[in-house]
C-alpha cells in the first residue's frame, strides 16, 4: 500500500518504552536517529514525529521476534508500505515500521545498517567504519548510537532538524571524534554543507 500521511499515523514509543520493551533481547541493536542524538543530549530538544533503533541484518529476525505482542513491522521501501513477512529476506529494505494494533499507530522504526563482530560500517560508503565502543554506548541503560554516527547519516543533506541537531550535538565531541566525522563527511558526502562546517573544526 501507498504510504499516506493522513492515514498511516504515528504515536512513537519514549525512550524508556522501547528499552522496556526490547529489554534482554539478545541481537544487537540501539537507539538511533534524532533520538538517539537527544538522548545524548539529555532531553528531547526539538520535536520528534516517530523514534528509531537500529540493528544488523543478520540478526533482524531475533530482534523482531522480541517485539511484544500486537506489534506488527512493515517494509517501508520508495512511499509503499508491505507486511514484512511478505519480502524477509529482501535485501533492499532498510527501513521497518512497526505497527501497534491496538493503537491504530506506527509507534517505531527499525532501520538496518551493516557491520560485524568487530564494528559498525557506514552503509552509505563501506569504507567509514567504527569499533563498536565508538559507534554505540550506553545512556540510561538504552545502547545508543553515538552523535558522530547520527551526524554522519544526517550529513548526506541536512534539513533544518539536522541542523538543530548539529549544533547541540557537536559540544559533545572531542577533537580526535571532530577530525573523525569530518573525514568521513568530506569522503561519503563531499559535496554535503558540513564538509566545511566551522561546527566540526576542532577546537
Amino acid at each position: 500500500m501507498r504510504y499516506d500521511p493522513r492515514r498511516h499515523l504515528w504515536a512513537a514509543l519514549s525512550v524508556a518504552e522501547v528499552g522496556a520493551s526490547l529489554a534482554g533481547c539478545p541481537a544487537r541493536w540501539w537507539l538511533s536517529g534524532g533520538w538517539a542524538v537527544a538522548h545524548w543530549c539529555g532531553g528531547p530538544g526539538r520535536p520528534h514525529g516517530d523514534i528509531d533503533v537500529s540493528t544488523l541484518r543478520p540478526v533482524l529476525p531475533t530482534l523482531l521476534r522480541a517485539l511484544p505482542a500486537g506489534l506488527r513491522p512493515f517494509a517501508a521501501r520508495r512511499g509503499h508500505l508491505s507486511p514484512l513477512a511478505e519480502r524477509p529476506d529482501d535485501p533492499e529494505v532498510h527501513n521497518i515500521w512497526v505497527y501497534d494494533t491496538g493503537r491504530d499507530r506506527f509507534v517505531l522504526q527499525i532501520n538496518v545498517e551493516d557491520g560485524d563482530g568487530s564494528g559498525w560500517r557506514y552503509r552509505r560508503d563501506p569504507r567509514i567504519s567504527l569499533p563498536w565502543e565508538a559507534a554505540v554506548g550506553w545512556v540510561d541503560g538504552v545502547p545508543t548510537g553515538t552523535p558522530v554516527t547520527q551526524l554522519l547519516w544526517k550529513s548526506r543533506d541536512p534539513c533544518p532538524r539536522d541542523e538543530h541537531d548539529l549544533d547541540v550535538a557537536h559540544r559533545l565531541l572531542g577533537p580526535a571524534q571532530r577530525r573523525w566525522l569530518r573525514a568521513a563527511v568530506r569522503r561519503a558526502h563531499p559535496h554535503s554543507p558540513w564538509s566545511d562546517d566551522p561546527r566540526l573544526a576542532h577546537p
